[in-house]
């Protein structure tokens, strides 16, 4: 039933918001299973950090703060490069994909708004993660700019989508998960820096990190959350955002229409 007030194609994307919310609370196991391994990660890495003593952090605390926004980060990015691919899978298997294909929102239009609730899922775990380590641990929280980080983190979030969305049409036409998502997601962030500065990189591989948007969104971020210094300008790295938005979001969603359209005319479009 569509909600009063919200037009068809709103009040249809936020029903595909609200099954992937419900799909995901169903299942309280995994929920608590991730939880747990979070904070085993947060005091993991605690504990490594007592052992870091190199020129970029004065403290292993700031060290710990450092990739503490990094795992944070992390989880919006393998939410962008993951889940997407996989819940797309998902409804080829089950035998539900045809009816975002014959449903007045589109398949493309029902693609984006899953790409949703995975990223708002994420954002607040890594927002979580950065509260429990603040309190558990005492990491230095700047909080006269947090508030800033909210508007950044969904500009970051929006740049990230797209990989997302081109790995689902290649799920589309291919018809299988891309078993190297984990192998990219790692190479991502190493080159992003969410576990070590980019200026540890060799001279070789440096580029990479200046190709992709989360080296950027990593950095504002973490200047917003702990105070980080930045490497660019704030609007230059606003700026590398909003034209990797520009440039890769009408690129992904016109290779899932292309993929859609592909499959359509092999007649594989239902099959997995």
């Amino acid at each position: 039933m569509r909600r009063p007030g919200l037009s068809p194609d709103v009040a249809a994307a936020v029903a595909v918001m609200r099954r992937d919310w419900l799909i995901t609370t169903s299942y309280r196991t995994p929920l608590i299973s991730s939880t747990v391994s979070l904070i085993f990660g947060l005091v993991l890495f605690h504990f490594i950090s007592r052992l870091v003593h190199i020129e970029a952090f004065q403290t292993p605390d700031d060290y710990f703060a450092f990739v503490v926004v990094g795992l944070a980060i992390l989880q919006v990015l393998n939410s962008a490069f993951s889940t997407l691919p996989s819940v797309a899978r998902q409804e080829l298997v089950a035998g539900t994909f045809e009816r975002l294909v014959l449903s007045p929102f589109g398949a493309v239009r029902s693609l984006l708004s899953m790409t949703v609730f995975p990223l708002v899922y994420a954002t607040a775990t890594g927002v979580l993660m950065l509260a429990f380590a603040a309190v558990a641990f005492g990491i230095p929280v700047a909080w006269e700019t947090v508030p800033i980080a909210i508007p950044v983190g969904f500009l970051a979030a929006l740049s990230f989508a797209p990989f997302g969305l081109l790995a689902a049409a290649t799920v589309l036409v291919f018809k299988q998960a891309m078993s190297g998502m984990t192998w990219i997601v790692a190479g991502m962030a190493i080159v992003a820096g969410l576990y070590f500065p980019i200026s540890l990189l060799p001279d070789w591989l440096r580029w990479a990190s200046e190709v992709q948007p989360f080296t950027p969104a990593v950095d504002l971020l973490r200047h917003l959350y702990v105070g980080a210094p930045l490497h660019d300008p704030v609007w230059q790295s606003v700026g590398k955002l909003v034209g990797f938005c520009a440039v890769l979001l009408p690129i992904s969603l016109l290779a899932v229409d292309r993929a859609l359209h592909t499959a359509a005319r092999r007649g594989t479009i239902t099959e997995y």
